[in-house]
C-alpha cells in the first residue's frame, strides 16, 4: 500500500494536533475513505486510542462517517463549509482567502458599570465594573464586522492594559489577565437592525438588517468570563452550519 500524504506528530501532542493534521489530510485528500485505524495510528505516531478519539470529534463535527463494512467515510460536502457556527468561524482566514486585506482595529476601550443585561448575562452585582473592548474587523478597508467585547473589572489583575494588546485577537490577553483558560462559548443568533453608530460604521443606512451573536465565554468552572456581542452584515459574511440528522421510522 503506498503512503498517505499525513504529517507524522511527535508522541507529546494531543488529541488537538492529531485533530489538525487529519483535517488537513481531509481537505486535502481526493480518497472518499480515510486509512483504516492502524495505518493512521502508525503515520501519526500515536495510539489507536488516540486516532479514534480523534475521529470521534470528527464524526461529532460531520466531516466523517463511520459505516459498518465501509471504513471511515469522508463528507466530502462538509469539507467546503465555510464560517461554520458550530466549529467556531475563521472569518478573518476565509476574508483572505477571497482576497481581502484584514485588520482589526481597536475603536473604544474603557472600563464602565456594566447594565442591567450585562449584569444578568456576567453574573455581577449591581454597581461591578466591566472592561468594554469595541473592535472593528476591516476588508479592504470596509467594516466588515463590529465586536463588542465585556469582561468583569473583578476577574483581571490589572487595570493598566495598553488597548493594542487586544489587536487582532482578545482572547489570549483575557485568559492571560484572568489567568483562566475559555473551554466553551454559549452562542445566540439573532436579527437586528442598524442603529445610527452601526449605520455609521458599516457605511449603510438605518434601520439595515444585520445579523446579530451573542455569545457567552466560560471557563472549566462554568465562570461567565465574557460577554460578546458581533454583528455582520451580509457584503462580506455569510455563516454555515452541520447538523446530524435522525429521522424516526
Amino acid at each position: 500500500m503506498s503512503k498517505v500524504g499525513i504529517k507524522k506528530v511527535s508522541k507529546m501532542t494531543t488529541v488537538q494536533k492529531i485533530l489538525e493534521s487529519l483535517r488537513d489530510y481531509i481537505n486535502s485528500t481526493e480518497r472518499p475513505v480515510l486509512p483504516n485505524e492502524d495505518e493512521l495510528a502508525k503515520q501519526l505516531g500515536v495510539s489507536r486510542l488516540t486516532v479514534r478519539e480523534a475521529i470521534t470529534v470528527l464524526e461529532r463535527e460531520g466531516s466523517v462517517s463511520r459505516v459498518q463494512g465501509k471504513g471511515t467515510l469522508v463528507n466530502s460536502f462538509v469539507t467546503k463549509l465555510e464560517n461554520r457556527v458550530d466549529l467556531g468561524s475563521d472569518i478573518e482566514g476565509v476574508l483572505r482567502n477571497h482576497g481581502y486585506d484584514v485588520k482589526f482595529e481597536v475603536a473604544d476601550f474603557e472600563f464602565r458599570v456594566a447594565d442591567d443585561a450585562e449584569v444578568s448575562k456576567l453574573n455581577l452585582e449591581e454597581g461591578d465594573e466591566i472592561l468594554v473592548v469595541k473592535k472593528l474587523l476591516y476588508a479592504n478597508d470596509i467594516v466588515a464586522a463590529v465586536y463588542i467585547d465585556r469582561v468583569p473589572e473583578k476577574l483581571l489583575n490589572t487595570k493598566d492594559i495598553d488597548k493594542k494588546r487586544f489587536e487582532p485577537s482578545i482572547f489570549p490577553v483575557v485568559e492571560e489577565l484572568c489567568g483562566c483558560s475559555i473551554t466553551h462559548d454559549v452562542l445566540e443568533i439573532s436579527p437586528a437592525v442598524a442603529d445610527k453608530e452601526l449605520s455609521n460604521l458599516f457605511k449603510v443606512s438605518e434601520n439595515t438588517p444585520l445579523l446579530a451573536f451573542d455569545v457567552l465565554e466560560y471557563t472549566k468552572d462554568s465562570v461567565a468570563l465574557m460577554y460578546n456581542t458581533e454583528y455582520y452584515t451580509a457584503e462580506f459574511i455569510s455563516f454555515t452550519l452541520c447538523r446530524n440528522v435522525a429521522y424516526k421510522a
